[in-house]
């Protein structure tokens, strides 16, 4: 088998350089002075540990552990597709997926006051963005008739609260 070999010209010298892809490639940093013809190659160390350890690998997205010489702290890496009409969202659906298993605690809402504050519903308003935002809970262990009476009577205090104009 022959390879082939292209021709390089340096200064006076013919170099025959092969083509193709080189066996082996050294990461690091080329050292020039100016004023001297001196330069120097440093090839980059390479670290003991691995710098991440991935805690949860998912389709579209990896929750990992940066692991660091002083500190630590984990980092989020999530894809999502471009033709998504609404990709925050699909987002924070992809990070909750991946991070509920790992929440210690369900995460609060921080309001002060509520519209309306009662077991099972929480409304409020967002000034700012001009939102009404509810907060419904229902139990999973009643059968599913006495769940849907439940979220029709909430709702419909939702719509007490929308029909009294209290925002």
């Amino acid at each position: 088998m022959t390879t082939k070999k292209k021709t390089i010209a340096t200064d006076d010298t013919f170099v025959n350089r092969p083509l193709g892809k080189p066996d082996e490639t050294v990461r690091g940093r080329l050292l020039k002075w100016n004023g001297s013809d001196y330069v120097a190659f440093e090839p980059q160390k390479s670290k003991d540990t691995p710098a991440r350890t991935v805690i949860k690998e998912q389709k579209g997205g990896t929750y990992y552990r940066n692991e660091g010489e002083n500190t630590n702290s984990y980092s989020l890496h999530l894809n999502v597709d471009g033709t998504e009409s609404d990709p925050a969202a699909v987002l924070l659906d992809k990070a909750l997926a991946i991070l509920k298993p790992y929440l210690k605690d369900e995460p609060r809402i921080e309001v002060r006051n509520f519209l309306e504050d009662m077991p099972g519903l929480q409304v409020w308003q967002r000034k700012k963005k001009g939102q009404l935002c509810a907060f419904i809970t229902i139990e999973t262990t009643l059968p599913k008739e006495q769940m849907s009476g439940r979220l029709f009577r909430l709702c419909s205090e939702i719509n007490k609260i929308i029909d009294s104009n209290k925002f």
